[in-house]
């Protein structure tokens, strides 16, 4: 009986523990929102992948693995008709490192 006992206490405590846990520990870790510049080309679909590249560029200055346009939440590319048969397009979203990878905190070195 006493054994019994201590199973259920042992899961329900197992199970607090993992509903407290947050989000990080499931390996999402996001830095704040960042824009690219605003990418222009002669297609629309050109000037989206101009602007994610251009936001994966500032993106990975937060540190390696954040710069995957396919990992960011709340992301969005806003594109408008530009000058001259053109396409101008911005990208925005939160870079996230992917699932399961911590941030690297180590000390800078220089160089």
């Amino acid at each position: 009986m006493l054994k019994i006992i201590d199973v259920r206490c042992a899961v329900l405590m197992c199970v607090t523990l993992a509903a407290s846990m947050p989000a990080a520990a499931e390996g999402r870790f996001c830095g704040s929102q960042v824009e690219s510049g605003e990418g222009s080309a002669a297609t629309e679909d050109e000037a989206k992948k101009a602007a994610t590249v251009w936001w994966s560029s500032r993106a990975g200055a937060l540190g390696r693995g954040y710069e995957f346009w396919e990992n960011s939440k709340d992301k969005a590319v806003n594109c408008h008709a530009g000058p001259r048969n053109t396409f101008k397009c911005i990208a925005v979203g939160k870079p996230c490192l992917p699932e399961g990878v911590l941030p690297q905190h180590g000390p800078k070195q220089d160089l």
